[in-house]
């Protein structure tokens, strides 16, 4: 026999409710099994289920940030050399606090637009899923989507310096180099330079 699952209700004083454009009063949202399965007034309590007493705060949705960079490193440092002072493992470790302070903010998803060090985010988000650490739902792009040269792109090198593949992993200047980038039309993921 399975076991039931538990029960949270979080009593809110007052409740954000986008749909309706309105703050609610005196609302209990009932969570099973980590979803949401009922919100309203005056709704019973199931017996055993862990109460959160907010009736004195203001409730509101997860928010979504559509623009982030959580797995680039520690926040703050803005030149793109110090990510090649760092190594991959090193630049995803860093970036375990920003998945935290992000969720801690009220985002509860993310859209990571692009990393340095291509698949840190998969990584972190990875993390997430399997509950090692905790941050938001993300969304990520796996690397910066770019031209050479462009915004994302690691620049401004003698030409006979090679940088790692995963800061050119996004690279494409092409709608064929970008075909040929993507794992779903049967390339390796990367393309060779």
């Amino acid at each position: 026999m399975a076991a039931a699952a538990q029960v949270t209700a979080i009593k809110a004083g007052r409740l954000v409710d986008p749909d309706r454009g309105a703050v609610l009063t005196d609302q209990v949202i009932l969570i099973r099994a980590n979803k949401v399965e009922a919100v309203g007034q005056g709704l019973a309590i199931p017996e055993g289920a862990t109460v959160i007493d907010l009736s004195r705060m203001t409730v509101l949705p997860g928010l979504i940030d559509c623009h982030t960079h959580l797995a680039d490193g520690a926040h703050g440092e803005g030149d793109p050399i110090s990510q090649l002072k760092k190594t991959a493992a090193r630049v995803v470790l860093e970036s375990v606090p920003n998945a935290r302070v992000t969720l801690e903010a009220g985002f509860t998803t993310v859209r990571d637009v692009g990393v340095y060090r291509a698949l840190n985010d998969v990584a972190l988000r990875d993390a997430i899923n399997r509950g090692d650490i905790i941050g938001p739902r993300m969304y990520v792009a796996g690397a910066y989507i770019t031209i050479t040269g462009g915004a994302g792109a690691m620049t401004g090198y003698a030409p006979d310096i090679q940088l790692p593949w995963d800061f050119h992993y996004g690279e494409a200047n092409s709608s064929w180099e970008v075909r040929l980038e993507s794992p779903s039309a049967g390339a390796p993921g990367r393309r060779p330079h």
